[in-house]
């Protein structure tokens, strides 16, 4: 554990100029912080490793001039600390950006007790998948802050130089923004819209950000048609294996991700069911492909199928597949967001609607059964459902109480006095 350098905390910021804690040292950190700070806020991070970060110098190479015409950022911010004391009693905004999702109860409880329940704080993470606004608010209890999250992060991008440079590779062309309403009554977009340079943010909330095609959709299938016989010991050649996850797809991997689409959208339309007034559920296309073509149309060579567009998008290009060398060859890196998080806080999840929809997902159990083998987890058992020793491991609806007539305002209240909360219109 690093000691946090003796600095005052940031003191309170005025007008529109926000306080603002990116929570996390991953990928995304460098670039949110760089850009909150170029839109005129004051800035933190919040990392259990300090001392890696240079505070006068954070920024990141920008491969996607069309979203941005500047081919590197470069700022200064005002504090990095593991500290949450010096900056989140008065912080803003909170955007956990650089960790993987399984971390986030941990860290709410972490930054909890330096809230000011009282006074308005946008609390939001870069994965609003998994259902961050019920983790969020058990971890957090009664308050009045305001939960949001991307459903999508913002750019599909990478870590040059880690405390020090990140990588936009290619920047989404239509994002939302999740909120608990839906509809944004708090007004975290405007601010979301000029730290990220995109002006056309929508709205969407937290159910069909839950699941909107994202990791849990890509990564287990694409991993399940390569390794769907590995016996979780012996190497493969590394010549014989992909290194690209999605631009070199092979062929069991594009037939899973076809199966997980299937899935995915026989759960959305289950709960448009149960849910026929929630227009972000009815109106959208929650199909791969579509989700997709959205987000990086023009960065997209072969629009064919779902399969094509994913192997043909530049800003998909350049993400690999984790590998641990050991005598003989390599083996899948199991100890990874690929196998850790996208199962329990992504398939699981998923499979906890579906049983509330009545819903078959073949493709989903078989996923399952597989990933948490090769973990050495319990989740789904011979009952068909995520009742397994280790099930409280997961992000499961049913597990706050939700079923599928609830779960899109989830397990908060609207505010500390226990109101419920409006319903959309």
């Amino acid at each position: 554990h690093l000691v946090s350098p003796p600095l005052p905390p940031l003191p309170p910021t005025k007008g529109t100029v926000m306080h603002i804690t990116v929570v996390g040292g991953g990928n995304s950190t460098p670039i949110f912080a760089a850009l909150a700070k170029d839109a005129g806020h004051e800035v933190a991070i919040l990392t259990r490793r300090p001392a890696d970060w240079n505070k006068d110098d954070i920024g990141f190479v920008n491969e996607d001039l069309d979203y941005f015409p500047q081919a590197e950022l470069r700022v200064g911010i005002d504090l990095v600390t593991d500290d949450p004391a010096l900056c989140i009693p008065q912080t803003d905004l909170i955007f956990i950006a650089g960790l993987p999702i399984h971390h986030n109860p941990t860290v709410l409880a972490r930054i909890r007790p330096h809230l000011d329940m009282q006074k308005k704080v946008f609390i939001g993470s870069i994965c609003a998948y998994g259902g961050f606004n019920w983790v969020a608010a058990e971890a957090l209890g009664p308050g009045n802050y305001s939960l949001f999250g991307t459903q999508l992060i913002p750019w599909c991008c990478g870590t040059l130089e880690y405390g020090r440079t990140g990588l936009v590779i290619g920047a989404k062309r239509l994002l939302r923004i999740a909120t608990e309403d839906g509809r944004d009554s708090d007004g975290v977009k405007p601010i979301l819209a000029k730290i990220l340079k995109m002006p056309f943010l929508t709205d969407t909330d937290f159910i069909a950000s839950t699941l909107w095609p994202n990791n849990p959709s890509l990564h287990p299938p694409i991993l399940y048609g390569l390794f769907k016989d590995w016996d979780g010991k012996s190497p493969y050649d590394p010549d014989k294996v992909p290194t690209l996850i999605y631009k070199d797809l092979r062929t069991d991997s594009a037939v899973t991700l076809v199966e997980m689409d299937t899935d995915l959208c026989a759960i959305v339309a289950g709960l448009r069911g149960a849910l026929p007034q929630n227009g972000h559920l009815v109106d959208n296309d929650f199909s791969m492909k579509a989700c997709v073509m959205q987000n990086y149309e023009e960065q997209i060579t072969c629009a064919w199928d779902t399969v094509s567009c994913i192997m043909s998008n530049k800003a998909f290009a350049k993400h690999r597949i984790p590998y641990t060398a050991i005598e003989g060859g390599v083996v899948p890196t199991l100890a990874h967001k690929f196998f850790e998080t996208d199962l329990p806080f992504g398939l699981c999840t998923m499979k906890d609607i579906a049983n509330m929809v009545g819903v078959a997902v073949p493709c989903i159990d078989k996923m399952i059964l597989w990933n948490q083998k090769l973990i050495g987890k319990e989740y789904l058992t011979a009952s068909g459902k995520i009742d397994g020793k280790h099930a409280s491991e997961c992000v499961l609806p049913s597990a706050f109480g939700l079923d599928a007539k609830t779960l899109e305002f989830g397990n908060r209240s609207r505010t500390a006095n226990g109101a419920e909360k409006k319903q959309k219109t």
